[in-house]
Formats: C-alpha cells, structure tokens, sequence
C-alpha cells in the first residue's frame, strides 16, 4: 500500500493489476468476461490480456435436431475463449421453405410458423446474437453432416436434423483468412487470374506475404463453378505446391456476405495462414470401399502430418468431404470413415459434410527440394506443371488436417 501525505492510502498499480485479473479470471465463461471489460479501461486492457492468453477449440453437436441449440448454449456457458471463428454444418432437411431475412430476430417470442420448415437459420440466427460480433460464422447446408461431440464422439448423419460446429480462438500462430465470390466477383476473379494477378488477392481476401498452407473451397453448383473453383486452386499451388485442399459442395452458404435462403451460387473458402501451421489432405478415390483401404490412406496421412514445431504444444482440426453416394451406400453401415480417423487421431475434432462432389488434391508434405515460393504473392507468374491436376472428385472422401502451435 501507498500512502499519501492527506492520509489516504492507495493500492499499488501492480497489486490492483493482480486483483482485477484474479476477479476477471474467475468468471465462467467469455461473454461475462467481455461484459465485465466495459466497466474501465483497466478491466478492459486487463481482459484483453487474459483473452490473448486463451486458446482452446470449442466443438458440439447435435445428431437428433437442428431446432433443439441447447447444446450450443450449455457449450457457451462453459466457453472461456474468445471466439473468432465459427465453422458450422447444417443438414438440409428443413429447406423446403425459404424464410425472409430476420436480421433483428427476437428469438425467445417468436412465432415458430413464421419459419416454415426452414428451421436451419434459427440456429444461425441464435449463433449471430450469441457470438461476438467480430466472430465470423461460416459454413453450408448439406446433404448430410459429420459431427464431433464435446467428448469427440465422431458421427456421420446422412439423413435427418443434424448439425455440428466447431470455435476457434485468435491464436498467433494461426490466421485464418475467409472469402465469398458471388458470380459477380466470379466474372472479375477470371480476369483478375489471367491478365490482372495483382487483383487476386484483394479478391480472395489474401496478404502480400500470408504463408498459405491450406485452402478449404465450398462450393454450391458444381457447374457453375467449377472451372472458376479449378482455377483458384490451381493459382494457389502454383505458388506453393504444398497446399494443402480440400471442401465439397453444399446446397447453400453460409457467410457474412450471403444473406439467409439466398440460393444463389457463390464460393466460400477458408485460407489458414502461417509459417509454423501445417497442413495435409487426402483423397480417399471411389475404389477405396473396404475398411483397409480407408485405413491405408489415414495411416498415410498420420505418417506425414510432421508439425513445424515439434516442441511446441499443438492443436488440430480437422476436416472431412463425403460424397452421398459413399457412406452406408458404400459401407453397408454408418461412420465406418470417420471411425477410422477418429482411431488414428483422437484428440482432434473432426467436422464436415457430405455433399454433392468433392474438392481436393492429395497433399502429403513437401518434397525434397521446394521449387515454389512458401508465402503468396499475388503478382509472381505461375510455374509450369507437367501434368494437370484434378482438384474436383465425385464419390470419394477427402480429409484435411491442420495443425498449429499454442502458448
């Protein structure tokens, strides 16, 4: 303690510091904390230290019903980091109705009817009020989806109410960029790619200098947009063979830029940046159908997920692109792929979708003598290939994983 010379005493910077911090940590999940950083800037500077330090990933599920979010808040109320990105997989059983734009939704008297059947956005809608309003919420609609419990219990739901997200924090080491090309922004992106390359990156929201390890694309019509999807990916590992790609397309877009039941076509993409982020994906082909095969390819992908900082404590997330035609079709049963992930890589949140074509390339590390640049620049000329590289699939599976390092 300080004391003045009218005889008041005053409690020392650091040890007011130290109590703030105290009580600021104490409290149960980061919507209070951000609440109590209001009070002063103190307690706001202070907050913003301890969300800096937080890094954990927060998934849910539910497998039964995408009108029942009661899991979502039980995760909320819990939920200690900040989150930055929201990714979410929603299947489409409900879309038979498309509801106006409810931008301002009063979620708890509202009028169910009001909906239609189209009951997908009132998860969204509730996602958008709950989250802060710099977290980005991002995702698809699909056919069916894969899920991860809080518990990592993996689940593949081809058909039914469903859904599974996944938050991410801001953590140093990793940047996630994301974009959205409507068709008008298709039509500048074609130029942009063959005479304007000073133009790609503005586009594809991408920094002069951001180490691009993986791009995961969704698309929505398959051929609308393919040559342009094609292009993008290709313009990517021009610069650096060793990214990492995967994605599918869904039945509708989730993105900031697109607004609800807009049935539209337009590309989503997700671009992880760093130089300590790695990255891998996998193709599993149509005639991989037996639980061996599945496993070979895993097996593939674990032997050369090798992290760029293996003395550092990691993180993971990781990605999976089902055709429709595969799953029970193929397997005779439910989850057989995903399982075979989920053995190999426990710890690692799995989320994903099954769609209607697949997007990827098989991207197991970097070969012996990299000839590419390792960060983008948007104005370098593309290298020339040997051979053609097929980055859409039909009836196959692709797995993506990052990885990246925390404090």
């Amino acid at each position: 303690m300080e004391n003045k010379s009218n005889g008041e005493e005053r409690v020392s910077p650091l040890l007011e510091y130290g109590i703030t911090k105290a009580v600021l940590q104490s409290l149960p999940n980061i919507l209070q904390l951000n609440k109590a950083s209001t009070v002063c800037k103190s307690w706001n500077e202070t907050a913003r230290i301890i969300k800096k330090s937080r890094n954990q990933i927060y998934h849910t599920a539910n497998n039964d019903s995408f009108e029942d979010y009661s899991c979502v808040q039980s995760l909320i109320s819990v939920m200690r980091s900040q989150p930055y990105l929201c990714v979410v997989f929603l299947t489409h059983e409900g879309m038979g109705e498309i509801p106006p734009p409810l931008p301002e939704l009063n979620l708890e008297g509202h009028n169910r009817s009001h909906f239609g059947r189209c009951t997908e956005y009132r998860l969204l809608h509730y996602l958008r009020k709950s989250m802060p309003p710099d977290c980005a919420i991002i995702g698809g609609i699909a056919n069916g989806v894969v899920t991860s419990s809080p518990s990592l219990q993996t689940n593949e739901i081809e058909d039914g109410n469903s859904y599974g997200l996944i938050f991410i924090p801001d953590i140093p080491t990793l940047s996630i960029r994301n974009f959205y090309i409507d068709k008008q922004k298709m039509k500048k992106l074609g130029k942009a790619l063959t005479s304007q390359p000073e133009d790609v990156g503005p586009l594809l929201n991408i920094k002069d200098g951001d180490e691009v390890q993986c791009l995961i694309l969704l698309g929505t019509d398959a051929f609308k947009e393919s040559k342009c999807i094609e292009a993008i990916c290709r313009y990517f590992q021009d610069r650096n063979q060793n990214v990492a790609i995967g994605g599918g397309f869904v039945e509708a877009a989730i993105h900031p830029g697109v607004v609800d039941g807009d049935r539209e076509y337009g590309i989503t993409g997700l671009v992880f940046c760093g130089p300590k982020v790695t990255a891998n994906s996998v193709i599993v082909p149509p005639d991989a159908t037996t639980d061996s095969d599945i496993e070979r390819i895993i097996l593939q992908l674990k032997e050369k997920h090798v992290v760029a900082s293996p003395g550092q404590k990691t993180k993971s997330i990781g990605f999976m692109v089902a055709c429709v035609a595969r799953g029970t079709h193929v397997h005779g049963r439910s989850g057989v792929e995903s399982a075979i992930f989920r053995k190999h890589f426990p710890t690692t949140p799995l989320l994903g979708f099954f769609g209607n074509g697949e997007i990827g390339v098989t991207c197991l590390g970097p070969p012996s003598s990299p000839t590419h640049p390792h960060s983008f620049q948007s104005n370098l000329p593309s290298v020339p290939k040997k051979s053609r590289t097929t980055y859409l699939h039909s009836y196959a599976t692709t797995f993506t994983l990052v990885s990246f390092p925390v404090e």
